[in-house]
């Protein structure tokens, strides 16, 4: 994510001890728009490109150096988990947002007037969760990833997100760029454990090129997919049934 990048750039900076205004004046702008810059965390692809080209680096350095950085995920607070909890609107919008979704796109998914994603933006702000800037843009103040914990005031509702996300995919047709994979198979735990590991590369490797295209794609070209990885013992004595029913 863009985000991850600039925090990157700053480093950049930091080691160069180059200011703001230094790297305004090879760009040919003003230092305040530097500096909105990096605090919004956002701009074109073709201005990330001069910034890039200005610190004698390219795009693919950059992308390169941020996918070697092992970011731990963010937890939120007890309390900023139970707000979520309470306001589900506020939660969906959250997601959206940590998604990378626009504020364009999820006004013109969702036909929300600007005014209501404007309030559900401000209580994010209020949780410390998230910035309104001006022209009614939001802008995360946490890192993603974000990992919700399983046994917190959010448990419930990701548990009813997940299951719903099962089931439509158990029950829909398997297509090219969607499918319901399992399998059930007898192995050691060493084999188990390589398996697991291949799995969560391949987890690493979807948000690594989802960073890319979200990245060095247009937003009428994204779109939201999820994927589900499990791999956990199981013991079919407390799932099947051999005994016929009422003996």
């Amino acid at each position: 994510m863009q985000a991850e990048l600039f925090e990157l750039l700053k480093s950049v900076l930091k080691a160069r001890r180059m200011t703001y205004a230094a790297l305004a004046e090879l760009l040919g702008l003003s230092e305040p728009t530097i500096k909105r810059i990096f605090a919004e965390r956002d701009c074109k692809l073709s201005r990330m490109n001069e910034i890039c080209a200005a610190l004698g680096l390219t795009l693919d350095d950059l992308v390169a150096e941020a996918n070697r950085v092992d970011v731990r995920p963010t937890q939120l607070t007890d309390r900023q988990e139970a707000q979520l909890a309470k306001d589900r609107p506020a939660f969906n919008l959250f997601l959206l947002l940590l998604d990378g979704m626009t504020i364009d796109a999820i006004q013109e998914q969702y036909q929300l007037e600007r005014q209501r994603i404007f309030k559900l933006g401000m209580t994010l702000e209020k949780n410390g969760l998230a910035e309104v800037m001006p022209g009614n843009r939001i802008r995360l103040t946490v890192q993603s990833p974000v990992e919700f914990r399983r046994d917190g005031p959010l448990h419930q509702t990701l548990v009813k997100l997940n299951m719903a996300f099962l089931r439509s995919t158990y029950l829909s047709r398997d297509t090219e760029h969607s499918a319901y994979l399992t399998q059930t198979r007898r192995m050691t735990q060493k084999t188990a454990q390589h398996i697991l590991a291949r799995l969560r590369d391949i987890q690493i490797e979807l948000s690594n090129l989802a960073r890319r295209d979200q990245l060095t794609q247009p937003e009428n070209a994204l779109q939201s997919f999820k994927i589900g990885i499990a791999l956990s013992p199981i013991v079919f004595s407390e799932l099947l049934l051999l005994a016929e029913e009422g003996s």
